[in-house]
């Protein structure tokens, strides 16, 4: 038998906690040996070649921390995880990472945030870290996909099935495009309330820097900007309207410290990647009101006003003021004294 067998049955005799975990381990020299030591009746239930034979069957990986295969970046954290089950393409060791997180209640210009960011990060060579919850994660993996990029998600579940059930779909094409499902958790574990504030640590672990996109008081996004932090890792943050309650915790993070963000070369720039601003063509354009307001201002050819680009395109003021800040994100509007340019 084999130290991933022994830690497999282990892990499900203890059901994953890990600060009995880690007690044990700490007076033990492998796996083996505390499996030896467990009493009897917490092992009653399992045995190790049963188990991992299972284990084998579903076509899920064991990447206990001694592998080569593990994070180095989740490695060097505190509590890091003794064993991490995956499906799909393992977490690359040399990997940039950078983690997308916010709430599961996220407005439609959040979701759009998260999505184009991810995107310009994934562009850049980032591989995209989040937790498959539905809002602001489902929109950054999406957005990393879109670029046909890898992106990681950390589950608070076993790896046999997918929760929240709706981004089941997600979570396949990640792996389908060479991504990865990550978790502490073996088959069989569910989602409880306190296993997702325990996977924030894998998630900020993985990360070199964490981007927080609407986070509302008390959110779960905090928790896993606070132990980025502690890890000596860089926290981005996205404004938003002082009396949306979504962003309440967001602007707690940036009064605590944490980097004040509005565009996505911001973050490179923080990490030292260079960008070059290339001429956009209106193919790139995403959508029909940014190819409105794009053909305004190129025949224009001179700055013009909100009001002036309202009357030539003939779009609501909410619609144009969106788009303007998503065309001004994207690098493809500036605005100068005199009003807005290509």
């Amino acid at each position: 038998m084999h130290e991933e067998a022994y830690y497999h049955a282990i892990n499900l005799a203890l059901e994953s906690d890990y600060r009995k975990l880690k007690k044990l381990r700490s007076v033990s020299l492998n796996w083996e040996e505390v499996w030896r030591h467990l009493p009897g009746i917490q092992k009653r239930e399992h045995d190790p070649e049963k188990d991992w034979a299972s284990l084998e069957r579903s076509g899920i990986r064991l990447i206990l921390q001694e592998s080569k295969e593990y994070p180095p970046l989740l490695l060097e954290t505190h509590d890091a995880p003794f064993g991490l089950y995956a499906l799909g393409t393992s977490p690359l060791p040399d990997a940039t990472a950078i983690a997308i997180v916010g709430t599961r209640k996220a407005t439609t210009e959040g979701k759009e945030l998260a999505k184009l960011f991810a995107k310009e990060l994934t562009r850049a060579g980032f591989t995209i870290i989040s937790g498959l919850a539905l809002g602001i994660d489902a929109a950054a993996h999406a957005g990393c996909l879109e670029e046909n990029g890898k992106t990681i998600a950390v589950l608070a579940n076993g790896l046999d099935y997918f929760y929240p059930s709706t981004n089941e779909t997600l979570a396949k094409k990640i792996i389908e495009k060479g991504g990865a499902l990550i978790s502490e958790y073996p088959p069989g574990a569910p989602p409880l309330p306190y296993r997702f504030l325990e996977r924030n640590r894998i998630v900020a672990g993985l990360s070199k820097g964490v981007l927080v996109v609407e986070a509302p008081d008390k959110s779960g996004s905090l928790v896993t900007a606070r132990l980025a932090l502690e890890e000596n890792r860089d926290v981005f943050v996205i404004p938003g309207p002082v009396s949306h309650p979504n962003f309440k915790g967001s602007h707690q993070l940036i009064r605590s410290g944490a980097e004040l963000i509005t565009r996505p070369e911001e973050i490179l720039e923080a990490f030292g990647i260079e960008t070059e601003r290339k001429p956009t063509e209106e193919a790139d354009l995403e959508n029909e009101e940014e190819k409105i307001i794009f053909r305004a201002l190129r025949e224009l050819s001179r700055p013009a006003t909100v009001d002036k680009i309202i009357e030539l395109t003939k779009l609501s003021t909410s619609d144009a003021n969106r788009t303007l800040t998503f065309l001004m994100l994207k690098n493809v509007v500036k605005e100068t004294e005199g009003g807005y340019v290509l």
